[in-house]
């Protein structure tokens, strides 16, 4: 299933303010993570429409996507007060940004398997290695309880099938610091 034409924009979008980014930050890299990182790999086999970001200069990606358009949304929190919860575009009002505060998993992850990919309108998104999003999908499914959210399996085997090349010891040991069982993969 083909990526929505909305969703290619968004994408595009935030390729221009990742270009941005690290063209101001002399080359620090904002990492696309979670669900969203998952349909541009799978090419829309799964949906998601928040993506989150991990950057080493919040103050400045913040600055950068408020100059790109974007507002900030704000949510209903515990007792009535009111969060910054992500980031909104009015040309994309279905979409969430947010920034996933922390280093890239904890550091943990080996940032020179990034998955670097060129947009058509020049800016590019760096995803994080196609063992740690396996890992993290795993982890998630672990913490959320199981069963109830089986997609994230399927979502980690799926990329397992379209990784060009696997680091088998690597992957093993991101899926158990991520909390996730390595078995799950088979099925």
């Amino acid at each position: 299933m083909p990526l929505p034409d909305y969703y290619l924009r968004a994408i595009e979008l935030l390729g221009q303010v990742c270009e941005e980014y690290r063209g101001a930050t002399g080359g620090d890299r904002a990492w696309l993570v979670g669900g969203a990182s998952v349909v541009i790999l799978t090419g829309g086999a799964f949906h998601s429409g928040d993506f989150d970001l991990v950057v080493a200069h919040e103050d400045l990606f913040k600055e950068i996507l408020i100059k790109h358009g974007f507002q900030n949304e704000r949510g209903q929190g515990r007792m009535g007060t009111m969060l910054h919860v992500g980031y909104m575009h009015p040309d994309h009002p279905d979409l969430g940004w947010q920034l996933v505060s922390g280093p890239l998993f904890d550091g943990k992850s080996d940032e020179s398997k990034g998955i670097a990919i060129k947009l058509q309108g020049g800016g590019e998104l760096t995803l994080p290695a196609y063992e740690d999003l396996i890992a993290d999908r795993l982890g998630q499914f672990a913490a959320q309880g199981g069963k109830s959210h089986f997609e994230l399996v399927e979502q980690a085997r799926v990329i397992f099938r379209l990784a060009k090349e696997i680091d088998g010891d690597y992957l093993k040991r991101r899926i158990v610091e991520e909390g996730g069982d390595p078995n799950l993969l088979i099925g």
